[in-house]
């Protein structure tokens, strides 16, 4: 399935919305379980929170609504700095345990894989030209 610029940046800035969310309800008792580590939450009982890792989701959100609402040019920037930032994350992952700033377990490293390879394509799909345009 091959997007328009147009729809992928829509698609773009509701999963920024979908990321603000995420952010927010990070922060909400309930909805985020204590876990083991002080500190630390499970979001939905599933995915490792903390205050920081729920800041960066607030900051990707923006990110994503921002790229949503931008020009093409300025939205293949954004979009593709936010799929190198969610790539790296999945191996930064393996590595968390031992840097235990930004929580992340196996459902996060999915999460982080999933978005890298959306939001890649979305950057993919906001750059590209249709056939016969001009420059």
């Amino acid at each position: 399935m091959i997007f328009s610029a147009e729809t992928a940046r829509k698609i773009a800035f509701w999963f920024g919305v979908i990321y603000v969310v995420i952010g927010v309800l990070g922060f909400i008792p309930g909805i985020t379980v204590a876990s083991d580590q002080p500190g630390h939450g499970l979001l939905l009982g599933i995915f490792a929170v903390n205050t920081l890792h729920n800041l960066v989701h607030l900051i990707a959100g923006a990110g994503l609504i921002a790229a949503g609402l931008a020009a093409p040019g300025t939205a293949s920037t954004l979009l593709t700095i936010l799929a190198v930032i969610f790539a790296l994350l999945v191996p930064a992952s393996f590595i968390a345990p031992i840097i235990e700033a930004v929580p992340l377990n196996v459902p996060d490293t999915l999460l982080h894989a999933v978005s890298a390879l959306l939001v890649a394509y979305l950057a993919w799909s906001v750059a590209r030209r249709p056939m016969g345009a001009t420059v």
